[in-house]
Parts: C-alpha cells; sequence; structure tokens
C-alpha cells in the first residue's frame, strides 16, 4: 500500500445524474448533439429532471436522436410533475412553433405555473396572451 490513498469516492444517483446532466449540456453547447443524448438519457433515466427535460425537447426537435414528439411530450409531462419550471414554461415556446399535441390552454397553463413560480422569460410570455380560437 502507498503512501496515499486515492480511492475514488462512490457517487451517489445524485451526483452521477448531475455530472452527466451536465457533461451532456457541454455537448449541447458544443453542438455535438449525438453525442450528448447518451449523456443526458443516462441521466434523465437516474431522475434527473433537467435532463428529463432536455430529453424530451431532444425527441421533439430530433435532436441527437430520431424526431419523437409522443415520446417527448411525455417526458415534458414527467419533467414538469417533477418541478422543472423550464418544462412549464417549454410548453409555451412548443405551442408557439406549433409543435402537434400542444394547445393553447395547456401552453398557457404551464406557463401560468412557472411565471408564478417566479420565471421572469414565463412572466414576459404570459403578457403577450395566448390566443385560443381553433385550440382544442
Amino acid at each position: 500500500m502507498g503512501l496515499f490513498s486515492f480511492r475514488r469516492k462512490k457517487q451517489s444517483p445524485e451526483e452521477q445524474a448531475e455530472m452527466l446532466y451536465t457533461e451532456g449540456m457541454t455537448l449541447i453547447a458544443n453542438n455535438m448533439w449525438d453525442a450528448a443524448y447518451n449523456s443526458i438519457r443516462q441521466a434523465a433515466d437516474l431522475g434527473h429532471r433537467g435532463a428529463i427535460g432536455q430529453l424530451a425537447m431532444m425527441h421533439i426537435f430530433g435532436q441527437g436522436c430520431e424526431q419523437d414528439p409522443e415520446t417527448g411530450l411525455t417526458l415534458l409531462h414527467r419533467a414538469v410533475e417533477l418541478g422543472n419550471l423550464y418544462a412549464c414554461y417549454a410548453f409555451s415556446v412548443l405551442y408557439d412553433h406549433g409543435v402537434p399535441g400542444v394547445t393553447a390552454q395547456e401552453a398557457e397553463a404551464m406557463c401560468a405555473l412557472a411565471a408564478n413560480a417566479g420565471m421572469e422569460e414565463a412572466a414576459a410570455r404570459m403578457e403577450q396572451g395566448f390566443d385560443m380560437e381553433g385550440s382544442a
């Protein structure tokens, strides 16, 4: 045995998820979507709410994976349930982009949740209002 013990502390699932999420987001920042997908997916599998929201958007827009809006919206709802305010706000962004399956009512309700929790972007979006005509 040497003078120094360099044992690596075992990471908790939360620490591991945060590390994977950070790695994935760094890859995304460098426009390396395909490489980011695995890190983001692994972090999401560990329950990281930010990763779940990011994975949802990747599926909705087909970045780093096959486009699958249905899976993306399911993941986005899960992120909201875990308290991800950006996932709440994302519904208004998706509505503004005309993503099928996102109604004005849902976008407004989710955006209001984020605005009421103090998210400035969501509050500003709420001021614009949502066109309810033609919405289901």
